[in-house]
């Protein structure tokens, strides 16, 4: 698709790009590009280039529709860059911290109290969120997360189309980010499984 044919965003007041039905076209048409791009540029992972693309158009999905884009593809391209640099800072990082050669943490250090009970308030909350969510969501969600899955494998692993994967993981993402930023659990804009077996 030539960069004339692209088709632009208009968005209605109120909504978020995602809403907007241009949104799945965008995505359509530059996911591969952008996956291409990042193994091209950054090789195949960790993290692997289809998880930050995934976040990428996630991240454009959130944009609020008062924020004006000239171009939706390099909005995508300049995320996932960013995302692929900070994963890669914090991979080096936790290598950093894992060698005994080089301790961050001493024994006689003590651990910040009140932090530690945030995250573990956090982690309650997450868990509870996580617990409600509906078998398909749970279950995807757990594999990209927890084991490490890519949405590729995911969807083989089950018998789905990968963009099933990605828009159940996007769903059940966003419900776990508001439920961290409000402290509420709040399952608006989850699918229905629709008779789906996974």
């Amino acid at each position: 698709m030539s960069r004339a044919e692209r088709p632009k965003l208009r968005i209605i007041e109120g909504d978020r790009w995602r809403d907007h039905p241009t949104y799945s076209q965008v995505y359509a048409s530059d996911w591969r590009d952008l996956c291409a791009f990042l193994r091209a540029r950054f090789g195949p992972g960790p993290p692997e280039p289809e998880d930050i693309a995934q976040q990428a158009f996630f991240n454009l999905g959130e944009q609020s529709a008062g924020r004006a884009l000239q171009s939706p593809r390099a909005f995508v391209f300049r995320v996932a860059i960013n995302l692929m640099l900070d994963g890669r800072r914090s991979l080096s990082r936790a290598h950093r911290a894992i060698d005994v050669s080089e301790p961050i943490l001493r024994a006689d250090d003590d651990p910040d109290v009140e932090r530690a009970l945030i995250a573990k308030e956090q982690m309650r909350l997450l868990e509870s969120v996580v617990t409600g969510l509906p078998d398909r969501h749970r279950l995807y969600l757990a594999a990209n997360r927890l084991d490490g899955m890519s949405f590729t494998a995911i969807a083989k692993h089950f018998g789905v189309s990968p963009s099933l994967v990605r828009k159940t993981i996007d769903e059940a993402t966003a419900v776990c980010q508001r439920a961290l930023a409000t402290g509420t659990i709040d399952y608006r804009g989850l699918s229905r499984e629709r008779n789906r077996q996974s």
